[in-house]
This record gives C-alpha cells, sequence and structure tokens, in this order.
C-alpha cells in the first residue's frame, strides 16, 4: 500500500510540474510575440509626423516616445527596454535618422519599469529609479556646461521630487483596476521616467556635439512643453494599453 501511494504521489507531482513547465512556456511564448508586435509599433511609429515645436523651426516631438513608459511598464525592466530600444533602432535604420540618441529609450523605459514594480531585485522599485535619476542630475553638474547653468536641471529635480514625494504610491496607483487612479498612476510615473531620457540626451548632447550652455538655455522652455505633451501623450496611450494587456494576459504584468 505505501508503495502505490508513493507513486501516485510521484504521478502527481509529475502532472503538476508538467503543468507549469506548459504554463511557463506559454508565457514565454506570449512575451516574445507582445515584444515583437510592441517593438514593430515602436518601429513603424517613426514614419508618425511629430507635433510642430512652437518657436524651433523644423524641430518636433516625436509621437513614438509616448510609448516607452508603457512598454517598461508591461513588460518590466529587462524586456521593456530591450524593446524600445529595439524599436527605435529598427525605426531610425528604416527612416534614415541617426541613432545617436536611440539609448533614451533604454532609460524612459527601464524608470518606468521600476516605478510600476514595488520590489526591483530585492530593492524598492522607487529607490532604484530615484537613483537613476539622481545619478543622470550629477553626471550634469559634473560637465563644465552644466555647472555653468545649474539651474537648467529644474524639470529633472521637479521629477525626482515627484518621486521621492509619491514613492510606493505610484505603484499602487498603477496596479489599481480603478482607471483614475491607473491614469494618475501611468502619469506619475510617465513624468520622471521621460524626464530621465531628457537628461540623457543632453548629457549625449554634451559630450558628442560640444553644445554651449546658451544653446541649453535657449530650448529650456521648449524642452519643457515637449517632456509636458510627452507625459500626457503617454497617460492617454499607456493606460488603455494596460488595461488590454491585464485582460488579454492576466498574469504577464507583475502583482508584487
Amino acid at each position: 500500500m505505501i508503495g502505490v501511494i508513493d507513486l501516485g504521489k510521484d504521478d502527481n507531482s509529475d502532472r503538476t510540474n508538467t503543468q507549469i513547465n506548459t504554463t511557463s512556456r506559454l508565457m514565454d511564448t506570449k512575451k516574445i510575440a507582445l515584444t515583437a508586435l510592441l517593438a514593430a509599433v515602436y518601429a513603424l511609429g517613426n514614419y508618425l509626423h511629430g507635433f510642430p515645436m512652437i518657436g524651433v523651426p523644423g524641430k518636433t516631438i516625436s509621437l513614438v516616445r509616448a510609448l516607452e513608459m508603457g512598454y517598461g511598464i508591461i513588460l518590466g525592466p529587462v524586456l521593456g527596454p530591450f524593446t524600445s530600444f529595439l524599436g527605435a533602432v529598427v525605426g531610425k535604420v528604416l527612416t534614415g535618422g541617426s541613432l545617436f540618441f536611440t539609448p533614451l529609450a533604454i532609460v524612459s523605459a527601464l524608470m518606468a519599469s521600476t516605478l510600476y514594480r514595488r520590489e526591483v531585485f530585492k530593492f524598492r522599485g522607487w529607490i532604484i529609479a530615484a537613483i537613476i535619476l539622481s545619478v543622470l542630475i550629477i553626471g550634469w553638474y559634473a560637465t563644465r556646461t552644466g555647472r555653468a547653468i545649474p539651474y537648467y536641471p529644474i524639470m529633472h529635480f521637479a521629477g525626482l521630487g515627484i518621486i521621492l514625494s509619491a514613492r510606493g504610491k505610484i505603484a499602487e496607483y498603477l496596479h489599481s483596476d480603478d482607471r483614475r487612479k491607473l491614469s494618475i498612476g501611468v502619469a506619475l510615473c510617465s513624468y520622471p521616467s521621460t524626464i530621465a531620457g531628457h537628461m540623457l540626451g543632453n548629457l549625449l548632447s554634451i559630450y558628442l556635439f560640444k553644445l554651449p550652455p546658451i544653446q541649453f538655455m535657449a530650448i529650456l522652455p521648449v524642452s519643457a512643453l515637449e517632456r509636458i505633451i510627452l507625459t500626457i501623450l503617454s497617460t492617454i496611450i499607456s493606460t488603455p494599453l494596460i488595461i488590454v494587456v491585464r485582460s488579454l494576459y492576466p498574469d504577464l504584468l507583475e502583482k508584487s
């Protein structure tokens, strides 16, 4: 009898392991499919004409940048940045654009993914996001240009202030089933995330193109308006996207 019982337990264990493995493979397949789809959407989004920036001839706001925060929330701190970066690179290659600023997509998506998750690698997600943005701000002051215009990162300090004041509340709102709270959470997540990408763009501009301080100050109002618009667009796009993904792939979004 003991032998029979043990065999039954082994059979149940095998079935359970098989079910777990099957579920895991299905989730991996869904992630791969969703990653490919979203990367393609990002790449094709590069063909869209952005909003013209008032006062800056020839300058437009790239609409596709608003996707990065949603990608980070949905796909996590690894696949989210990878998908955004892949889409950015493919999109620039297809449209003949410059690849210099494609890494910005990584930072924005990574920031959003950490703000969505209560814990990332056993650390509070919002703490990791605050550290990333703080390092970028310190990087600004590490340059001669940054020290010449110390008040320039006011937008970035505002983003850091949102993280430090809201802290885990952002993740709480992002996990909410209430659409209003979810929208607020996406907005609170999107601004610090897009502003982090903006600061990386500033640093790249300093090191690659040696832009003078006066040029940064001249476009400061334009940059502020650009980031506000991207935050609004991200909220409009990402909120329904999150709801759809939750409905179609309820196990994909982490609830931790």
